[in-house]
């Protein structure tokens, strides 16, 4: 145990006088020692046997993050590959992918679900019995009953960017639609005050960034750089948290807060339900909803058809989550001896299901590369499989079907103004600037 406690120990010494910053850096140090703990202990890759075949593709770099299926494709030659580099296993075959993700028993998220990452307790980085119970404390708001409630008020979030573009203006609409629209919902369902709105997404972009650290001593650069917002998340929270205690307010903040009364949650694990929230329900509706923008402007005549037959819109966004995966990939490790097709995985190992490599694969999907709202997209991984299914998922559906019927119902035709930018954020895929130029109806 040296090892956790050695990094932790700066935070630790910080702590003493700095309050509830102090608190901060102790809890950051402590994620820190873990995830350095349990690299440490990892299994080294290389040991696999000869007959496995070895990969350099590394999912991380910006070329990667832009265009992985060239990548991808290759690595579905075989059922399994290793990066000895990266100390990690690869998986991209859509059987292999789904069988892996349902295999909660053998591979774990409880080591964190990004290459290098110190383990939260959330339900995205947890396993059975915690998962279900740290499940359970949000999942009633998110049921479709739940969130057709909140249909109304999206709409307002939308509104704004659509004028711009009815207007005649050259909008971005990452920084005008799809950015503002997921993360005022998020706002909404845990119940924050509106005059703190305002630097949600910032938070949601310096926090995210902990995600893209491809070694200890990037995680530690970007741990600094993410404090600030760490802080400041941490201390709203607990605010809300605190203002509220013994109430029973019917949000989501007020459920955490009535489950971490009673006892059922700790301090540490209320904040993270609300972070991962932040992030989650943020980001890949952010991702999802700026590639279908792009889609529809390439298109024109699939815009055409949708602004004909509204009734084809569930299938097209379900077709976008399959082409564009937002969440390209997650890691697992390996508790136990894992096989896939005759290859033994060891314990210990870190392994990289790619569900942008299934969600491409031809042995499931026909001409996988293509966009084709006819197409039956059934059983596509874009909101992940198993156990960790997207609690999000009904939500990101609304949002999504909510900005496009307004955006159909104003706009006649849709051409980008512009280039277009891609986020850098390891196993996300996403647009982070897309003009647009509109015609209006």
């Amino acid at each position: 145990m040296a090892a956790p406690a050695a990094h932790a120990a700066p935070f630790r010494r910080l702590s003493v006088s700095l309050g509830r910053a102090g608190e901060t850096l102790l809890d950051t140090g402590r994620v820190i020692g873990r995830g350095v703990m349990r690299d440490l202990v990892r299994r080294p890759a290389r040991r696999a046997g000869t007959a496995v075949p070895r990969t350099d593709f590394d999912p991380t770099t910006p070329t990667a993050i832009a265009d992985p299926y060239p990548a991808l494709q290759r690595l579905r030659r075989h059922p399994v590959h290793v990066n000895e580099r990266l100390n990690v296993w690869m998986i991209a075959r859509y059987d292999d992918v789904t069988a892996a993700a349902k295999a909660h028993e053998t591979l774990s998220s409880s080591s964190g679900i990004m290459l290098r990452s110190g383990p939260l307790p959330t339900v995205l980085t947890t396993d059975q019995p915690d998962h279900t119970r740290l499940r359970r404390l949000t999942a009633a708001s998110f049921t479709p009953a739940a969130i057709r409630r909140f249909e109304g008020e999206l709409q307002q979030f939308v509104t704004p960017g659509i004028d711009a573009l009815v207007r005649g203006d050259i909008v971005d609409v990452v920084r005008a639609l799809t950015a503002q629209l997921p993360v005022s919902a998020i706002a909404l369902l845990l119940g924050i005050d509106r005059p703190r709105w305002k630097q949600f997404r910032a938070w949601s972009h310096d926090i995210t960034a902990l995600f893209a650290a491809r070694s200890l001593s990037e995680m530690t650069v970007l741990t600094g750089r993410a404090l600030p917002a760490v802080m400041a998340w941490r201390g709203l929270v607990d605010d809300e948290l605190d203002r509220h205690r013994g109430t029973d307010r019917d949000d989501i903040l007020g459920r955490i807060g009535q489950a971490l009364d009673a006892g059922e949650i700790t301090r540490l694990e209320a904040r993270s339900a609300a972070l991962i929230l932040l992030i989650a329900g943020n980001e890949t509706t952010t991702n999802l909803l700026g590639t279908m923008m792009i889609l529809l402007a390439r298109e024109p005549q699939v815009y055409t058809r949708l602004r004909a037959d509204r009734d084809l819109l569930p299938a097209a966004i379900e077709e976008a989550a399959r082409w564009a995966s937002p969440v390209q990939w997650v890691a697992r490790t390996t508790k136990a001896p894992y096989q896939v097709h005759g290859t033994l995985i060891p314990p210990k190992s870190r392994v990289v299901l790619f569900y942008a490599g299934a969600n491409r694969d031809p042995e499931k999907f026909a001409h996988p590369d293509r966009y084709d709202i006819d197409r039956d997209s059934t059983g596509h991984v874009g909101f992940g499989h198993g156990t960790h299914f997207c609690m999000g998922a009904h939500l990101a559906r609304l949002e999504v079907k909510v900005a496009l019927t307004q955006l159909l119902d104003r706009v006649q035709h849709l051409e980008l103004a512009g280039p277009i930018t891609w986020t850098t954020t390891p196993s996300l895929s996403g647009p982070t600037a897309v003009p647009l130029r509109a015609t209006p109806a």
